[in-house]
């Protein structure tokens, strides 16, 4: 029997705060992060409403530092997010702690592009071919966990998934198998995401994934109602920036240390679809969340929540949900799905894991969060929490994400004490 592993601790930064407390408390109570930014300009962008972290990243303690030094949002948003889980975790309390066996697993899909963005319209200013000395260490994916280990002094294994949409759920995963060979006895776990940039946006935009401009869309009116997954007029996604991070360890390393674990890391599965480039591959989904089910050792009815991928787009929703048919049978008329994009945009590589983070709230405090702005589409036809936060018993939930380029990912999270 494999040891356990737990989560210890986790933090998020997204449109609804800069906390995983803030996050939690504005999905609690209906609130939106969507909105209108005046920079994101017809000029430049195809779009301009979207979920950006809208309060200060300066931190007082980064003053003097690398980290100070590079732009890139991404590396902010991470770092915030992976020193609050770290605090949350209560690791570093005590002596004692073997800093070299704590991994760390931090991803992003695009890394530091609106860095390289601002260097391009720099350099066109200076009229000169050089750029900032810091413009590679900026960009690079695997800067991030660099810059938290320098700052929170860990020297475990390092990787830096970019798996699209799916890089915050299989750095997870990831974290979880580095403890579960023996490589690590912890893993610091997650991803960030900022990129809005002409380029991205527009690139979005024109492959028809991201929601366009339209007088006639609901969210001309009220740009919160942009993002409204598995409705009848759902049009696409909203982009976001956000970051969030986890702290696995196992079972073990909490009882030696007296720390309380969150909820249990049950299980896990990654695959890749082989198909397409950009669209979803039904088949390989539903093997993906057959095999978290099986790693798990739990039925398909242990499942009291889905949290869902769910990105507003056409596609996605009616596959993921035909996929949840599929998988769990007769419960899955009974399963309540949310989808959390509804409230935060679509953070692509860190959305896996903010949604990750809210399943660790979702089994403490034993409510779900709802799906925002929901109309009901008669081929949807599950029940998708819409409108309103639902208290409810949930023991066992499950978390799945999928990304351009095939790339599958599915977590399963269990309360600790229920069977």
């Amino acid at each position: 029997m494999r040891e356990p592993i737990v989560v210890l601790g986790h933090g998020a930064v997204t449109a609804l705060g800069p906390t995983m407390d803030a996050t939690w408390d504005g999905l609690l109570s209906g609130r939106s992060g969507l909105r209108r930014h005046p920079d994101l300009n017809a000029e430049r962008f195809l779009q301009d409403i979207a979920g950006r972290v809208e309060v200060p990243l300066d931190d007082p303690n980064l003053a003097g530092t690398a980290l100070s030094k590079l732009p890139a949002r991404f590396l902010r948003l991470g770092y915030l997010a992976a020193r609050e889980a770290w605090l949350d975790s209560g690791l570093d309390q005590g002596p004692g702690l073997d800093r070299d066996r704590v991994a760390l697993v931090l991803g992003s899909a695009f890394g530091g592009l609106d860095h390289l963005d601002a260097e391009i319209d720099a350099m066109a200013r200076r009229k000169s071919l050089a750029t900032s000395p810091y413009l590679i260490p900026g960009m690079i994916v695997n800067q991030l966990p660099g810059q938290v280990a320098e700052r929170l002094d860990l020297h475990g294994p390092m990787v830096a998934p970019a798996n699209a949409c799916a890089s915050g759920g299989i750095a997870i995963a990831v974290g979880a198998a580095l403890i579960a060979s023996g490589e690590a006895d912890a893993a610091l776990c997650g991803a960030a995401e900022s990129v809005f940039t002409p380029f991205v946006v527009n690139g979005f935009a024109t492959m028809k994934a991201l929601l366009g401009r339209k007088a006639n869309d609901r969210s001309a009116d009220d740009p919160a109602q942009a993002s409204r997954p598995f409705s009848i007029d759902r049009a696409g996604f909203v982009l976001a920036e956000g970051a969030a991070a986890l702290v696995l360890c196992s079972a073990r390393l909490a009882r030696q240390r007296g720390l309380r674990p969150q909820a249990e890391l049950a299980g896990w599965a990654s695959n890749s679809d082989g198909h397409h480039m950009a669209l979803p591959e039904p088949g390989r989904i539903r093997q993906a969340l057959a095999a978290a089910l099986k790693h798990a050792g739990l039925p398909p009815s242990a499942i009291d929540y889905y949290n869902a991928h769910g990105t507003s787009t056409l596609v996605n929703d009616r596959v993921e949900t035909q996929a949840i048919r599929d998988v769990f049978g007769d419960h899955a008329a009974r399963l309540p799905i949310s989808s959390i994009k509804g409230a935060l945009g679509h953070s692509l590589g860190a959305a896996s894991a903010i949604e990750a983070a809210v399943c660790i709230r979702v089994l403490r405090d034993q409510i779900l969060p709802p799906t925002l702005h929901h109309r009901p589409d008669p081929e949807l036809d599950l029940d998708y929490v819409p409108g309103s936060a639902r208290p409810t018993r949930v023991r066992a939930v499950m978390s799945a994400s999928f990304g351009f380029g095939g790339t599958n990912n599915v977590l399963v999270f269990r309360r600790i004490g229920d069977d």
